[in-house]
């Protein structure tokens, strides 16, 4: 599946535990970052640091010029991952995420996730199992802007007895 491209997404319908196979991959839909979704981030959480809010100072750093928050950059990722269907109707929990910031993402960069199954673990409970996904968030250029991991909670098949 092309991680680079809206056509590698694919409309998905919830995933049940059984679904998840290792290396089963979920593409999501693309989205360019825009200045208003840095604004209304720095609102919501109340992180002004100057690197997201104030272009003079950022123009002096490392990033020259501001750069969009790691934690929206994740929190958009993870509505793209929603909005493939994948976890629709059999995700009980988002249980973990763990990331690692590689690269800036400025308004104007469209973004894209893919989800890779790493492993599955059935021992939480008869209805229910653990699925670890690897994530990687991507610019337009496919650069590496976020690389972790989600833990998740699906939903076993029901019975069909």
């Amino acid at each position: 599946m092309d991680p680079n491209g809206a056509a590698g997404a694919k409309q998905l319908v919830g995933l049940w535990f059984e679904d998840c196979l290792p290396n089963l991959q979920i593409v999501s839909p693309r989205r360019t970052i825009t200045e208003a979704d840095i604004v209304a981030f720095a609102g919501l959480s109340g992180d002004f640091n100057p690197l997201h809010t104030d272009e003079t100072h950022a123009s002096r750093t490392v990033f020259r010029g501001r750069v969009a928050h790691g934690l929206l950059i994740q929190s958009i990722g993870s509505g793209l991952v929603n909005q493939t269907g994948a976890f629709h109707g059999t995700i009980v929990a988002l249980q973990e995420m763990n990331i690692r910031l590689l690269n800036p993402v400025r308004a104007g960069d469209t973004i894209g996730v893919v989800l890779t199954c790493r492993e599955v673990d059935p021992k939480p409970a008869r209805k229910r199992g653990w699925v670890m996904f690897g994530c990687v968030i991507t610019n337009q250029d496919g650069v590496h802007v976020i690389e972790g991991e989600w833990r998740t909670v699906h939903l076993r098949t029901p019975s069909k007895s």
